[in-house]
């Protein structure tokens, strides 16, 4: 039977063809979307659409049935099977996501039940669970606008979706999930996809074992980046592959990723390791930080930053803003991990861009080159500033800082600090300068068949022994074995005090108090002055004297370098660098020198504080001053008061004590303190799909029939789940799910209702009720702490 075509306005098509040359309005975010693919050059298979006013017509009671019918013969295939759509004005977003709820049918031939499935698509506007979605998320069915779309069926071999950002953290990197056959069973059926992540050039994960073919997984990254290249937004995509094309069915904006900030520690564990005390926290924060703020300024200009915004202390670590730093880096057009590249921290892999030049960089370029040359020259600086702050050193004299007085001491404090920040800009930039050249160096001798261990490189440079303790720990070890000193006897009578007299006769004697003005400063952590200097133990100096060994000697032959064999522009570049090689790596051991000296000298002044604020009755030990901060002792000192200084810092120490066993990730998101885990707790593995943290007892349902077991603030554990699921998401804290990706059902709604949610964790269901387990929505993580004792659980919780 032909229809002929009425009551729909003879000017204006009601099925819209999706093609480059027509813009199309009214027609949802679905149906726009799909035209902007194909705007963009993508194969998308042939789609209509019918927009807002027929739905409204027909919402409205008028008989539209005859005219649609006759638009769809005369533009549809018979034979052809078609996919049908809702395109509403509100759904397809990581807020509102009606997932499951506004219909698609698949697989639909023929004219009539092709309307029957357009009708039926307006009809669910209109259905109990919509209603109750909108009533939860407060819209109203008045607010919705619903098209159409009519998609000519495309059988896939596989399927799959891909983020251009993550959507857990907002990071810049390509997140794909693809699975065997049809797209639905990514968000309908619960299956586990293989998820595959790529940035900065390089696969960061994917599955060991993978069915799908990787040329087609490459294939798809390779036609999204060029989108995404164009769009300049974050965008996620749905796309099939039929076994010889590659189609995209639906793009995406995601407009609700709010960018968390990236902590890490990698950085963290060379400048600052291990527990930091609030006072060593209170003084490095703003000593380091600052300097660094600084040298980001000087590359692309004023930052909006404070040196407490840079770091962040969780459970008393250190971890650095990452994100802050990775976003000036691609300003520059550097990847996000340039610094932690630069330091040696992270593998530059092959494929890995080192630079990619943007049009915000090469506005920076002035800048740039400027910051360069201004490094090039850097020798120069070292070479002023660093006899002039040695000199500034020199004025603080140990002897003077024990009567010293309150007052003197504040004043030395502050004074201190000043000059040790100028060592801190030395002691940040030659290490990294020193790093960038030997690995420049190393490439060049790569090129020419050499290694860089087999070149000596520190041949003509003396001076640097006069900044290693090891050369003169050897030459007190021979004088111990030859003199007729009895430096046990000594010890055990305690009279070490001898070994401080420079003008003793004895040659053993003179060199070790002259050794302890040199490296007494020295300590396990240069970064941290709570660490017992080598001057305050002289016993333990005197075992590493006793028990030094001469390192053995290389097996490799050690060759100089001007008997390798360089010629011409090679040789002028390689000796370039092999000459700054060796003087940046003098430089670095001199400003190190400089500066863990300078650092070390904070120690004896806080001590001579801590003895005052004893004597005064505040603290009852003097190295309580560690736990208490910068502000805290000046502000004590200014008013006299000590109101709650001794109880804070007592608290803190045993909170402190109560957190030195515990196990914390390289990187964490966000600013709320992650759960933590002891080393004998059991740990499962999945795919974050909603963000946070969250501890709580586990209630395992595996269908409808055990809904009313859950309980409010449960951590919901099911094998997967589809719309009729979604009403027991209302109690969950959590969730944990056998199968899914980011895409499955739950995994959308968890993300609506703002609880974490970790997918495809293997043998999840074999968790028993009530075990008690915390779920890490950023990293995957899930810790069993049935284990724990009621002092670790409550640790948990618990944030410096």
């Amino acid at each position: 039977m032909r229809y002929k075509s009425h009551q729909i306005n003879p000017q204006q098509q009601a099925l819209q063809q999706l093609s480059p040359k027509n813009t199309l309005v009214n027609v949802g975010n679905k149906a726009r979307q799909l035209g902007n693919l194909k705007k963009l050059g993508m194969l998308i298979p042939g789609a209509w659409v019918l927009g807002y006013e027929v739905f409204n017509q027909y919402k409205a009671g008028s008989p539209i049935k005859t005219s649609v019918m006759a638009e769809l013969e005369s533009k549809l295939d018979p034979e052809k099977k078609y996919a049908v759509r809702s395109s509403s004005n509100i759904e397809d977003s990581l807020k509102y996501s009606f997932a499951g709820l506004f219909k698609t049918i698949l697989d639909v031939k023929g004219f009539e039940n092709i309307y029957t499935a357009v009708e039926s698509i307006w009809d669910s506007v209109q259905s109990e669970d919509i209603q109750a979605y909108l009533d939860r998320m407060e819209v109203t069915e008045k607010n919705i606008k619903m098209a159409v779309i009519i998609q000519e069926m495309v059988m896939p071999v596989y399927s799959g979706v891909l983020f251009s950002h993550n959507p857990m953290t907002g990071l810049n990197e390509i997140v794909i999930e693809a699975v065997e056959g049809p797209g639905t069973a990514l968000v309908q059926d619960g299956i586990t996809p293989e998820r595959y992540v790529f940035k900065a050039g390089t696969w960061t994960a994917m599955p060991d074992e993978a069915s799908i073919s990787f040329e087609v997984i490459e294939a798809v990254l390779k036609s999204a980046q060029k989108i995404i290249k164009k769009v300049r937004k974050p965008l996620d995509f749905e796309w099939v592959f039929d076994g010889k094309e590659l189609y995209w069915v639906q793009m995406r904006e995601i407009t609700t990723i709010e960018p968390v900030r990236v902590y890490s520690n990698r950085f963290s564990k060379d400048m600052m390791p291990g527990m930091i005390h609030p006072l060593i926290w209170s003084i490095n924060i703003p000593l380091i930080n600052t300097v660094w703020i600084g040298l980001l300024e000087e590359m692309v200009g004023k930052l909006n930053i404070k040196a407490e915004d840079l770091a962040k202390s969780f459970y008393y670590r250190s971890y650095f803003d990452m994100g802050t730093i990775g976003k000036v880096f691609n300003k520059m057009g550097f990847p996000s991990e340039g610094l932690e590249m630069m330091m040696g921290m992270l593998p530059q892999k092959k494929g890995r861009p080192v630079f990619h030049p943007n049009m915000k960089s090469i506005h920076l370029l002035p800048r740039l080159i400027k910051f360069v040359n201004s490094k090039w020259h850097f020798e120069k600086q070292i070479k002023s500033d660093l006899p002039v702050i040695e000199l500034d050193l020199k004025e603080f004299s140990i002897d003077s800082i024990k009567s010293a007085s309150a007052e003197e001491l504040l004043s030395a404090i502050q004074k201190l600090y000043n000059i040790v920040q100028k060592s801190v800009y030395l002691n940040i930039l030659t290490p990294i300068l020193a790093s960038m050249y030997t690995r420049l160096l190393e490439k060049q001798l790569l090129k020419i068949g050499h290694n860089l261990d087999s070149i000596d490189l520190m041949q003509g440079m003396p001076l640097i022994d006069q900044y290693n303790p090891s050369i003169k720990l050897k030459k007190l070890n021979n004088l111990l074995n030859s003199t007729g000193l009895d430096i046990t006897q000594a010890l055990e009578a305690n009279r070490l005090d001898i070994l401080a007299n420079k003008d003793s006769s004895n040659e053993f004697l003179a060199e070790f108090s002259a050794f302890m003005q040199r490296f007494g400063h020295l300590s396990d952590n240069s970064n941290n002055f709570t660490a017992m200097p080598w001057r305050e133990q002289p016993e333990l100096v005197i075992e590493l004297i006793k028990n030094y060994k001469t390192p053995d000697k290389k097996s490799e032959q050690v060759i100089p370098f001007n008997q390798i064999g360089l010629k011409g522009f090679k040789k002028i570049i390689s000796n370039m660098l092999y000459q700054r090689v060796k003087r940046f790596n003098q430089f670095r051991e001199q400003v190190s020198w400089a500066y863990s000296y300078g650092y070390g000298l904070f120690r004896p002044h806080f001590l001579r504080l801590a003895s005052l604020m004893k004597e005064k009755g505040w603290i009852d030990s003097e190295d309580q001053i560690f736990f208490l901060s910068w502000d805290e002792i000046r502000n004590a000192f200014a008013t006299d008061n000590k109101i709650s200084i001794n109880k804070k810092a007592n608290a803190r120490m045993l909170e402190m004590k109560e957190m030195e066993d515990i196990q914390l990730p390289d990187i964490i998101y966000g600013e709320e303190a992650p759960p933590t885990f002891h080393k004998s707790q059991t740990r499962l593995e999945g795919t974050p799909t909603s963000r946070g943290y969250y501890c709580g007892k586990i209630k395992t349902v595996k269908g409808i029939s055990e809904f009313s077991l859950v309980e409010d603030g449960d951590v919901l554990v099911i094998p997967y789940s589809d719309v009729g699921w979604t009403p027991i998401f209302a109690k969950a804290g959590a969730v944990i799910a056998e199968s899914g990706g980011v895409l499955s059902h739950s995994s959308i709604i968890a993300r609506e209702y703002k609880i974490p949610a970790v997918v495809s964790v293997s043998n999840a269901l074999s968790l028993r009720d009530n075990q008690k387990v915390s779920v890490n929505g950023y990293t995957g993580e899930i810790i069993i702490l049935d284990d724990a004792t009621p002092e670790k659980e409550e640790l948990t919780h618990a944030s410096s």
